[in-house]
């Protein structure tokens, strides 16, 4: 029983060897220089500017106050991917500032910082619209009856607004009330 005990540990403990220089050969075969993933993204939605998420955006609220709810939600889809992937393109213009030690952020002064702070508003900007796109998008596929994809996107939404977006929160919630049959006044 001892020997089956010892030769378990032992072939455990070698599994675990293996599987440790298994993922050592990972992390050491990432090229730093990779551009991949950017080029995936580039790919799939191309370089936005703000004048083309804009104009998204204008696209899928004319289609939300028409009432065109599919057609909105599906706007409101292409921008808030478009909108996000601006966000960290903006993000990224920051991002030495970020990836930089400790000592090294301290001993940033403001004024060198300040040319960059213009990109991170603009991104948290984009966030907060993403954010809201979200909701809509919820709110379109819960007045298509599509409760599957209103319940996916409500959820998402209220997982990413903040506390300072109360009239989204608000909506998102009252929608949510409403498709889980859920009264307040009777769970008093």
């Amino acid at each position: 029983m001892k020997k089956i005990i010892f030769l378990s540990s032992v072939i455990l403990a070698f599994g675990c060897l293996q599987l440790k220089a298994q993922d050592t050969n990972k992390s050491e075969s990432i090229d730093p220089l990779d551009i991949s993933k950017q080029m995936e993204q580039i790919e799939k939605y191309g370089v936005p500017t703000i004048a083309t998420v804009d104009e998204m955006k204008t696209k899928a609220d004319v289609l939300y106050e028409s009432q065109s709810w599919k057609e909105a939600a599906l706007a409101y889809e292409v921008y808030a991917k478009n909108v996000n992937w601006l966000a960290n393109l903006l993000s990224q213009c920051v991002e030495p500032y970020y990836s930089a030690s400790y000592d090294d952020r301290k001993n940033t002064s403001y004024s060198t910082l300040k040319p960059f702070i213009p990109f991170e508003s603009k991104a948290n900007e984009c966030k907060k619209q993403r954010n809201i796109a979200y909701v809509k998008i919820g709110l379109c596929y819960k007045n298509t009856g599509d409760m599957k994809n209103a319940i996916a996107y409500l959820h998402k939404g209220l997982d990413l607004l903040s506390v300072d977006e109360l009239s989204y929160w608000t909506m998102a919630k009252d929608a949510m009330a409403e498709i889980l049959q859920f009264d307040v006044e009777k769970s008093k």
